[in-house]
């Protein structure tokens, strides 16, 4: 890690980090990641928290994907698709308060085989 760079949060899917020198907000969810600057972050985290879960579970009920709610992006041809569960995750994750939370076993992913 850059030494210029600290963590400012983390979750299970998730870190948030800053760069004091670029002055970027970096943060990678799942097998996404995002450089940001800060009014850009906020714009994004003011998105996340008006999205209609309910409306968007609704809206593409018929569909073969399990993410119903989608995050667009600025290049055509590509959006994002979360679920509920991600949805809060990601929130809470970009909200920058350190929260901490046991992991249950089902949050382990490891394959115990008993000698």
């Amino acid at each position: 890690m850059c030494p210029s760079q600290s963590v400012l949060n983390r979750t299970k899917n998730g870190t948030l980090s800053f760069c004091h020198h670029s002055k970027l907000f970096h943060f990678a969810f799942n097998n996404l990641c995002f450089e940001l600057y800060e009014w850009e972050l906020e714009k994004f985290v003011a998105y996340l928290n008006q999205l209609d879960v309910g409306y968007w579970e609704t809206e593409l009920s018929d569909s073969l994907h399990q993410r119903k709610i989608p995050i667009p992006t600025n290049t055509n041809h590509l959006m994002i698709l979360i679920n509920a569960q991600e949805l809060e995750e990601l929130k809470q994750l970009l909200t920058q308060k350190k929260t901490f939370q046991w992991l249950s076993t089902a949050d382990i992913d490891y394959a115990f085989m008993e000698n």
